[in-house]
Order: C-alpha cells, then sequence, then structure tokens
C-alpha cells in the first residue's frame, strides 16, 4: 500500500536539513499481529531452549526485489500453507547453526554446514514456531507440514525476529500476502435517530438599499415588508425546507412549504 513518508535523502535550504515527502510502498500488516508472534515463538523457544530467551522485532516490510535476493541467499527457506496466506521461515546458515546448536544445549557461535541430524531439529523447531502464525495468515493446522523452498519469489512481506539471549541469531517471517484491509460496517439510519441536530432557521426581509443598511445603527427600524415572510430551515449552512415565518401561539414558527431541489441557499 502507497503511504505518505519523508524521502531519505535530505536537503539543504537556508541552512536547514529538509526531506522531500513522497509516497512509499509500505505493508499494512499490523505491528499487533506481529508481537503475538513473536511473543509465541518466544515461549517456544524458551521451552526448547530450557532457558528464557530475550527477543527484539523488527517492523514488518516490503523488501525491493534486489532486498528479497539478499534475503533468501544461501539460507534455508521452509513454506508454510495456511488458509489465508502462505508463510515461509527463513533461516541463514549462521543462524541455522546456532538454532541447531542451541537445541542441544551448546551457546559457542560456529559456522558450519549443518549434519543430517541438525538439520532435522533445525526442521523440527522451525514446525515447532510456526504453528503460532495464525495472526498473520490464519487458522494452522496442528499437524502442519512444511515445504522447502529454493527462494522466496511470490512474496511480499517480511519481518524479523532477532534472538539477543541465550545466542545471537535471526529467524525471518515472510507472508506471500498482506492481509486485506479489514471493512468496518457502516452506520445504520436507525442508529442516528436520538442525535441531537442544531437547526437554524434564515428569514427574507427582502430588498433595502445599501445606504439604509450603512445608516443602520442601535434602536434604528427597519421596515419589513407586508404579508408573510419567507424563511428556510438550515442544518450545518444546508437547506433543509423552504417556508414561511410567522407566529404561532407564543412561538415564532416557520410552516414549511416544500423542500429545496438541490440549492443550498433559499432565494432572495
Amino acid at each position: 500500500m502507497k503511504m505518505l513518508g519523508f524521502s531519505r535523502r535530505c536537503e539543504r535550504r537556508d541552512g536547514r536539513l529538509i526531506r522531500q515527502v513522497v509516497f512509499e510502498e509500505r505493508s499494512i500488516l499490523p505491528v499487533s499481529a506481529a508481537c503475538v508472534v513473536a511473543s509465541g515463538v518466544r515461549e517456544t523457544l524458551s521451552a526448547l531452549f530450557g532457558e528464557a530467551v530475550v527477543m527484539k522485532l523488527y517492523e514488518p516490510t516490503i523488501p525491493t526485489p534486489d532486498g528479497w535476493s539478499a534475503i533468501g541467499r544461501d539460507a534455508t527457506i521452509y513454506r508454510m500453507r495456511s488458509a489465508n496466506a502462505d508463510a515461509a521461515v527463513v533461516v541463514r546458515p549462521a543462524d541455522a547453526s546456532a538454532l541447531a546448536a542451541a537445541a542441544f544445549g551448546e551457546r559457542g557461535a560456529r559456522a558450519s554446514a549443518l549434519s543430517s541430524l541438525e538439520r532435522t531439529v533445525l526442521q523440527r523447531t522451525v514446525q515447532a514456531i510456526s504453528l503460532h502464525f495464525g495472526p498473520i495468515c490464519g487458522p494452522v493446522a496442528n499437524e502442519t507440514s512444511l515445504e522447502p523452498l529454493a527462494d522466496l519469489q511470490g512474496f511480499t512481506t517480511f519481518f524479523e525476529l532477532q534472538i539477543e539471549h541465550p545466542i545471537r541469531s535471526r529467524i525471518g517471517v515472510a507472508l506471500s500476502r498482506d492481509p486485506l484491509p479489514q471493512a468496518h460496517p457502516g452506520v445504520a439510519p436507525d442508529e442516528l435517530n436520538d442525535l441531537p441536530l442544531e437547526l437554524t432557521v434564515q428569514v427574507d426581509l427582502g430588498r433595502h438599499p445599501a445606504a439604509e443598511i450603512a445608516a443602520l445603527e442601535p434602536g434604528a427600524v427597519l421596515a419589513l415588508p407586508a404579508g408573510a415572510l419567507g424563511g428556510a430551515l438550515l442544518l450545518a449552512g444546508r437547506t433543509l425546507a423552504l417556508g414561511e415565518c410567522g407566529v404561532h401561539g407564543q412561538y415564532y414558527a416557520l410552516a414549511i412549504d416544500c423542500t429545496p431541489t438541490g440549492r443550498d441557499e433559499p432565494d432572495v
């Protein structure tokens, strides 16, 4: 979705740094939904590692084509199919080694090719954390199967979970599409029945010479035309109805004759 933002480049004008206003592509994935996922992933990893996990969430973005290439380069990628969108878990080589080692109680950093056993452990770890993806891609079955992927072609949104303790590692999450904006129900006319509105009556006092109007002062008397006075019923400046002004009982009143047809002001 195109959203209003500021360019990254600054220009100096009259001693001030100014950034131009631009429209940029941004993900509409709610940060709150990504936070729910991050919380579930943190709890699952804490149980797997046997100690509390400290994690940082990076805001969802829409990477450029070059960005997607950099994210998926040499990474281990698993796709999970769900009701509303496909999700992919992206783990780079160093991060995969750290996750696999942590599952065996090792905390030291190492970067080496994973053994067959370590690849199985990594896949089961991804399987476990993917069960928390419901808030971002729809209901997830308990027996979700993961599919290995070679690249991230066709995915649109990406965010990262950075593990800061007890190991240093990152887990990327990609979605095949942003969630659709939620439609909010409209207001039914019946719901406005008790809403108070301020109405105004405008009286047609006829035509008078400009000199006579300019000479008015406190206490002056302005002669009104004989007969009934035309008037209009206004709401927020718009004419609702036309009629005649007069006295009804002890009150000034407007007797409505008709409703206006496409006019905002009554005839004078």
